[in-house]
């Protein structure tokens, strides 16, 4: 197994509730079998991610040298090696990740991701981003200027565009209260769904039995026993997965499936990951749920020659299905 240091440079910087990224700096793993290869890659998010860089490269010198098995290393670990032994599999028959996955679309449709820098880049970025063809804007919000950001959307917003609002878990029970039910009034259908708009399942269920509004959980759904509370109480319609936080691909499909069940749709979304891991949930975005507008139209904020061919076109990012 080869681990390789890597740093992917941002073209501007983006900025969360949580965090300001400016590059994104990982391991890109590779294993080989003969003349075949596989690679992944794990790129620490602060904020988000359980490891950080060090860690995270002691755990795949563990996992090389046979001191630790893939279920004792951190999700984002897993993720990785995962990622590169699927790859590598796919290699292995002469198939393209996605026909080893058993099949999809030749594309998915994305969202475009609006940062938390300005209520100015607001507007900007979402008049450059419907000029490309894209049509579902997720808005990063969790700021204090967060009402003045949606009067703002409720005025540029087309009817048949789309909405996501991701505060990222940072209101209160009441300021959520109050917020949605200002969210219905000037946004309407406009609103596709607003992900963890509180910190808590306990705070989710008091929400969603006062304000009717769509929810997607993402970091409230960290574990399986938490996703099977939120589908038992009914709290969500959307479940977003980030198959870099929680395991990668086997983790990412068991969810899906266990999901769809109780018709709660699976958003694939990426937490600004290189081109390894993000061609590899695009695969999966295929598979699960082609239907669905996911979260992976990130790679324009890359500088990396690699990202060009996963650059959306119009709200769409293609890749090749044939095999190598």
């Amino acid at each position: 197994m080869l681990i390789e240091k890597v740093r992917y440079e941002l073209t501007q910087p983006i900025i969360t509730s949580k965090a300001q990224i400016d590059s994104r700096d990982g391991w890109v793993v590779a294993l080989d079998e003969g003349e075949y290869t596989g690679c992944g890659e794990i790129l620490p998010l602060e904020g988000w991610s359980s490891v950080t860089m060090e860690e995270a490269y002691s755990q795949l010198l563990s996992y090389k040298h046979s001191e630790m098995s893939l279920p004792e290393l951190s999700n984002e670990v897993q993720a990785a090696i995962s990622l590169a032994i699927w790859n590598l599999e796919a290699s292995k028959k002469g198939e393209s990740l996605i026909e080893h996955l058993g099949g999809g679309a030749d594309c998915v449709k994305v969202n475009a991701l609006l940062d938390g820098s300005s209520q100015r880049n607001l507007r900007k970025g979402l008049e450059s981003y419907r000029a490309s063809g894209l049509s579902v804007f997720k808005v990063k919000l969790g700021f204090r200027d967060d009402q003045e950001r949606l009067q703002l959307l409720s005025e540029i917003v087309r009817e048949d565009e789309k909405i996501r609002l991701d505060p990222n878990g940072s209101w209160s029970l009441q300021y959520a209260v109050t917020f949605l039910d200002r969210v219905r009034k000037l946004l309407g259908d406009r609103l596709e769904y607003v992900e963890d708009p509180v910190a808590n399942l306990e705070d989710l269920k008091k929400l969603r039995s006062i304000v009717p509004v769509p929810i997607a959980v993402d970091e409230l759904s960290s574990s399986m026993n938490d996703l099977e509370a939120v589908i038992a109480e009914n709290l969500c319609e959307y479940i977003v997965v980030k198959p870099s936080l929680i395991g990668g691909i086997d983790q990412t499909l068991k969810i899906s499936s266990f999901a769809a069940k109780d018709n709660i749709q699976t958003v694939i979304s990426s937490t600004y990951d290189g081109p390894i891991a993000l061609t590899g949930w695009c695969a999966v975005a295929a598979n699960v749920a082609p239907e669905t507008t996911h979260g992976l139209g990130t790679a324009d904020f890359f500088t990396n020659a690699q990202m060009r061919e996963l650059i959306p076109e119009a709200g769409k990012v293609y890749f090749n299905l044939g095999s190598d």
